[in-house]
């Protein structure tokens, strides 16, 4: 191999390592981008479980507009009534 080809083949093989640097480093950046937490979570009705899967309270706005947030005990009953 000729010193001309050797240095082209390097020169190549430096631009393709700069590319793939360049991609790598904006995947990184909209990953990281992606993963910030939003400032804002909006919902009709929020519903909290337990472990297996049980309502424990629930938080939601009715028809007329009125806020409600009822906590549940573990027999499934409203022990608690926010209006």
């Amino acid at each position: 191999m000729n010193p001309e080809r050797t240095f082209a083949l390097i020169v190549r093989l430096l631009a393709l390592l700069c590319a793939m640097t360049g991609v790598i480093a904006i995947a990184i950046v909209v990953m990281a981008l992606r993963s910030l937490p939003s400032q804002t979570v909006e919902a009709r009705k929020f519903v909290l479980r337990d472990s297996v899967g049980h309502v424990r309270a629930e938080m939601s706005v009715d028809a007329a507009g009125n806020a409600s947030l009822f906590f549940v005990d573990s027999l499934g009953r409203k022990k608690a009534v926010l209006k």
